[in-house]
């Protein structure tokens, strides 16, 4: 078959039609179920941050919106299957900032492509804490770093390579000379069969999903990462009460679409996003775990990801970590 070039008035008349179409695409957008894709598993803090917001995203956009967990790779499988959907604003991503922050420093040939995606908002800033089995004799950070150095081997700890967990576990290396070793996982509900079994001493996660768990008396939690102390975890000492004031690392979750997704479709999910975390019970629960739901809108989130990926590969330089 002969390919004819068009006119210079057929190709405008073209592209004029192909946005009248995609204006009333984004006009008629939510027509049907939208899709969150968490880079976490079920039982995670991400996912319950997912569930809690696309609950109230449902009242707002009108339509189910549907979690999808997809965990593995360091974030990398949820967010490859993103930036390969259509951009049409059915399919986002729910992430922290392992994806944009750390992984662009962690690895000699990038695992994603991060022009593949249009930020859409802030969704929450929350900080770790450091858990460890409860048969331990432990009871503060420091007494785990005096019981670990008097270890004969290295310590291992529940850790995903390269992951904010992992980087905390760095960090406690490099301030007190401790050696560790990191044991991969493949999500939030397995690091705690592993503390808790006791198959390693201790683990850095989240909040949310162990609250629970250390009020039962399942898992002991022994410091914060952030400058302050965590309601849900009362009577426990930030790192820099303990004496590790470089340990505070904060981290957050955000939203993300395919690049090219038109502009009233973001800006119809970035409003569903905001008018869910103003939801007055999802922010008590999280203010609960020591987060803040904070939005920004996409200019602002784009600018805040440069920031601290800058930031973020000072710490992975500075500590000398890569990953193949």
């Amino acid at each position: 078959m002969v390919a004819f070039p068009l006119s210079r008035r057929q190709a405008l008349a073209g592209a004029a039609a192909l946005g009248l179409a995609g204006t009333a695409r984004a006009e008629d957008f939510p027509s049907r179920p939208v899709r969150i894709v968490v880079a976490f598993a079920a039982g995670s803090e991400p996912d319950i941050l997912a569930r809690r917001l696309g609950a109230s995203m449902e009242r707002s956009l009108g339509v189910p919106v549907v979690i999808d967990n997809r965990p593995g790779a360091n974030t990398v499988i949820a967010a490859n299957h993103v930036a390969q959907s259509k951009p049409d604003g059915y399919t986002i991503l729910l992430t922290s900032s392992t994806t944009f922050s750390t992984l662009p420093h962690l690895y000699r040939k990038p695992r994603i492509d991060t022009t593949q995606f249009a930020p859409l908002s802030l969704l929450m800033r929350a900080q770790m804490a450091l858990y460890c089995n409860v048969k331990l004799p432990v009871k503060t950070a420091k007494e785990l770093v005096d019981w670990a150095m008097a270890q004969t081997q290295p310590v291992p700890y529940a850790a995903n390579p390269g992951a904010i967990g992992n980087l905390c576990g760095e960090l406690m290396m490099q301030q007190t000379g401790l050696k560790l070793t990191d044991i991969p996982f493949s999500g939030t509900p397995v690091a705690q069969q592993l503390v808790m079994r006791g198959d390693v001493p201790f683990t850095f996660d989240g909040v949310a999903a162990y609250m629970e768990l250390v009020r039962d008396n399942q898992i002991r939690a022994l410091a914060v990462t952030g400058h302050q102390a965590v309601p849900g975890l009362p009577g426990i000492q930030t790192f820099a009460e303990a004496g590790y004031p470089d340990m505070a690392m904060p981290y957050w979750y955000g939203m993300f679409a395919p690049a090219a997704t038109p502009k009233p479709i973001i800006d119809r999910l970035v409003s569903a996003i905001h008018d869910g975390q103003k939801n007055a019970t999802s922010v008590e629960q999280f203010i609960r775990q020591g987060a803040e739901l904070i939005g920004n809108n996409p200019d602002e989130f784009a600018t805040m990801i440069s920031t601290e990926r800058d930031k973020w590969g000072a710490l992975i330089k500075r500590i000398n970590l890569q990953l193949d």
